[in-house]
């Protein structure tokens, strides 16, 4: 009997193999189909392999349906069923997913007897259900609303059934690698099963279709458990209760064991219980209440899994905290990165650094929002300390901040312009916490702000933010992210605010600028009177310094007004003194000649700044609002788009970085001072173009070191200044360098070397009658006027000292008008400065008809003794 059945063992040996296949089996899909290894089917057409995961496949439905698949299994006892599944879009009670682990039929569309796994439905969650000739039996639930997302919900889900038919949950949100037990159910009523399989309801919305993932299915025996409980998290309840979440289900006697747990500092467990719903987590009541802001450390060991796993000497710190409601000025922008590139230590990527200023609170910053206007970003869930910083970045860049202190992903994280940007940090509520609003000229050093330095808070205690209280970072790496600022420094502000501009928008409109940032609610409180001009019907907050003011009548153009404030205050709380009245006027039409250019610096000390200083000559009111510079390359750049106002007899100078103007020329009037992109200047020689906001050329100066003092040794850090704003710009001895008394320069207020032409009496007229050329801003310059009958005379004009020896020719054989000026610097021909002594003007001017007219004036040259 024996031999005779030998020949049955090799198909009882293959029947057993097909057994174990149907009972165990894995699936990822990589084959690129589902129609082998294993094999699946039902709904096939409705199904696709996508980028190695199944897919739906329906396109658009002209009806909700159900449709599944299926493939033979028959795991039952000690099992383990796990599988990946992301369903991108809102599920709800017409859009879920049944994932069945044990059913009695292939077709899942018709009534079944088994177990499966319900993603989504109404209530956005996880359950497992017992089916029972098509009814189902809830066994296990998750809680509600862990499916939240309208694009992405990738899940791992994880169900085991052991020898004594206890049924455990588990998911993965995020499919990060840690499961969350969901609970535990005990059902042993289905013992058989023949088929797993998936079961989709589908609705027609639109934004389901081909919108359900599935991926690594697995079904095999329980993989034993010999790993200990780890403690994911402890969390402060209140001040005297601690809940202790360990990754997976605890056993209750060891869990409520108090002798278990240590606490420290100078604290303990006093009674332990485990959770009724999650048997992951301990809810701790403590001996003594915690101190609000003290980190602790709680240690367990003894421990035990469902399995007998035990842990030991795991330890987790948390920090009890009371979170304040943050007030304007309580957390702030500390710190920004603009400008990552050239890198000179930090990451090369955009971060803005928050400051807790008080000493005693600490804050939830969750929900929080960074804005610059065009983008927001929300922050993810933290907390900072009193006196605590946070680096925010975008989601990819936060990982490269993490060595610096607590860096976090925002999500959205706004871009920061290289040049400026306003930003705004506010809390959940919407609040606005703190408000900057950077400029690439706070970092008061051109070389930084080429890229690759922070911007820093000097002062991070002083209410509102602007240019004055920040600069670019010291620090080596190019910044200070995670700790205190490198510049840091308390400032003490006692200067009250003052206007620094008035912009007329248009007839009705005028905007005030003041010199800093104001206290918001007493610029809408503060008193505004404008004369001549009568009635105000609306004031505005523009910017923190900035405020809007609408009039009850139409302004005329060139009348000029007066404004005067009262009862402003900046941030710190000075109020408006001195300072408080500015004039203006609704501008007049620009024409060539009106204003003119009237300084040049052309080669700045070392990197520092070039600025071109224009000057109102014109009795009319004029605005600077498109109008242009451009160079001898016609490199044309807008000087402003404000209606920047010009005044009869105002200077402004225009410069790519006015505080270094400043710096090199501490006379020069900082409210006199315009920022710009200025074109490129060359050094030794150039032009400058000043032109309307159509293109037109209003004014235009050849520069050159020729026109330069001709005993200075160098003309670095020298201006040119025009003499005589009324003599012609193409007149070059109408140009020369900036008196060595005001350091070289003027920016912003009368030139030097200011020497109008004396009114003419008689033939020539001189001014002054002796002059000392030394380049010390006081009579360094001879200026002749002169003066003629008749129009369409030729003139001379040469210098002579008293041996009768020619020493310059000032004027050779040129069409003079009636009248017009000339200056002498006191050089001689060619570059050597004339001797002191008296000195003789000639000038000899004729006509086609043969008249000849002579004159002859003497002058003294002096030097300082």
């Amino acid at each position: 009997m024996l031999h005779a059945l030998r020949p049955l063992q090799p198909l009882v040996a293959a029947l057993l193999i097909g057994l174990s296949t149907q009972a165990q089996f894995s699936d990822d899909f990589s084959d690129g189909d589902f129609t082998t290894d294993p094999a699946w089917s039902g709904d096939d057409a409705l199904f696709t392999v996508d980028a190695g995961q199944l897919r739906s496949n329906t396109g658009t439905l002209a009806a909700a349906t159900t449709y599944y698949l299926s493939t033979p299994s028959t795991l039952a006892a000690n099992a383990q069923w796990e599988f990946f599944v992301n369903l991108k879009f809102s599920t709800s009670g017409v859009n879920y997913v049944d994932v069945y682990l044990m059913s009695d039929v292939q077709d899942l569309s018709t009534p079944a007897n088994g177990y499966f796994v319900r993603i989504g439905e109404t209530a956005d969650h996880v359950v497992l259900n017992k089916m029972t000739g098509g009814t189902a039996n809830l066994l296990v639930a998750s809680p509600d609303g862990i499916i939240n997302s309208s694009t992405d919900n990738p899940f791992r889900i994880k169900v085991t059934r052991d020898a004594s038919d206890q049924w455990i949950l588990f998911y993965d949100d995020g499919a990060t690698g840690a499961y969350t037990n969901a609970g535990v159910a005990t059902d042993g009523s289905i013992t058989t099963s023949s088929y797993f399989g998936v079961r989709i309801t589908q609705s027609t919305a639109s934004t389901v279709v081909n919108n359900h993932f599935f991926d690594d299915f697995s079904a095999g025996p329980i993989i034993l458990d010999t790993t200990p409980p780890v403690i994911v998290s402890a969390t402060a309840t209140d001040d005297q209760h601690v809940d202790l979440l360990f990754d997976e289900p605890v056993d209750q006697a060891s869990a409520e064991a108090v002798g278990n747990y240590a606490l420290s500092p100078s604290n303990s467990v006093a009674t332990a219980a485990l959770d009724g719903t999650n048997p992951a987590l301990v809810h701790f009541a403590l001996a003594s209440p915690m101190t609000n802001g003290t980190t602790y450390t709680v240690t367990v060991n003894g421990v035990q899994d469902l399995a007998g796993n035990a842990i030991a000497n795991g330890t987790m710190n948390f920090t009890y905290a009371v979170f304040g409601v943050a007030q304007p000025g309580d957390v702030i922008i500390n710190e920004l990165m603009a400008d990552p590139d050239p890198v000179v230590g930090l990451p090369n990527a955009e971060f803005v650094e928050l400051f807790n200023t008080t000493t005693d609170q600490f804050f939830d910053l969750t929900g929080w929002k960074i804005t610059d206007g065009s983008s927001t970003g929300t922050l993810p869930a933290v907390q900072i300390p009193p006196g605590g910083f946070v680096i925010l970045a975008g989601t990819t860049n936060a990982p490269l901040f993490s060595g610096f202190g607590n860096a976090v992903g925002v999500p959205s994280f706004p871009s920061l312009n290289n040049s400026g940007d306003p930003m705004e940090l506010w809390n959940a509520a919407g609040m606005t916490i703190d408000a900057v609003q950077y400029s690439d000229t706070w970092y008061h050093d051109p070389a930084k702000a080429d890229g690759g330095w922070t911007l820093e808070r000097m002062d991070p205690f002083t209410p509102c933010s602007s240019a004055a209280n920040w600069t670019a970072s010291n620090a080596a790496l190019g910044g200070t992210p995670g700790t205190q600022n490198s510049v840091f420094a308390i400032l003490t502000d006692t200067i009250p605010p003052t206007i620094a501009q008035v912009f007329v928008i248009d007839s009705v409109t005028v905007d005030v600028l003041f010199s800093e940032n104001m206290d918001q609610g007493t610029l809408l409180s503060g008193d505004y009177n404008i004369e001549p001009a009568s009635g105000i019907s609306n004031v505005s907050i523009v910017a923190l310094d900035r405020v809007r003011i609408r009039l009850a009548v139409e302004l005329v153009a060139g009348e000029l007004q007066t404004i005067t404030i009262t009862d402003v205050r900046d941030c710190p709380g000075n109020l408006i003194a001195g300072g408080n009245t500015a004039t203006f006027a609704l501008p007049e039409p620009i024409e060539a000649g009106d204003v003119v250019i009237n300084e040049v610096l052309y080669d700045p000390r070392g990197s520092g700044s070039d600025f071109i200083e224009l000057y109102n000559r014109s009795q009319k009111v004029v605005s600077l609002a498109g109008l242009q510079l451009s160079n001898i390359n016609a490199d044309q750049r807008l000087i402003t788009a404000d209606a920047w106002l010009l005044l009869p007899g105002q200077y402004v100078a225009i410069a790519s970085d006015p505080a270094n103007v400043l710096s090199n020329y501490p006379l020069g009037r900082a409210d006199r001072m315009l920022q710009m992109s200025l074109p490129t200047f060359n050094n030794g020689s150039g032009r400058v173009v000043f032109l309307g906001a159509s293109g037109d050329t209003l004014d235009l100066f050849n520069y050159s070191d020729d026109l330069q003092f001709a005993l200075l040794k160098s003309v670095d850090g020298v201006s040119l200044e025009r003499v005589d704003p009324d003599r012609p710009t193409s007149d070059n001895s109408n140009w020369h360098s900036a008196a060595e008394a005001v350091n070289f320069a003027t920016p912003g207020y009368q030139n030097s070397q200011y020497a109008p032409a004396p009114e003419a009496k008689g033939a020539i007229t001189i001014d002054p009658a002796i002059f000392s050329p030394d380049n010390d801003g006081y009579q360094d310059l001879l200026t002749i006027t002169y003066e003629l009958d008749e129009p369409g005379f030729v003139g001379t004009m040469k210098v002579f000292d008293l041996a009768g020896r020619e020493v310059r020719t000032l004027m050779n054989n040129e069409l003079l008008g009636t009248s017009g000026s000339v200056s002498w610097d006191g050089m001689m021909e060619g570059s050597d400065l004339a001797r002191i002594g008296p000195y003789v003007i000639y000038m000899e001017a004729y006509d086609l008809a043969g008249n000849v007219e002579k004159f002859r004036k003497s002058v003294v040259l002096a030097h300082r003794l």
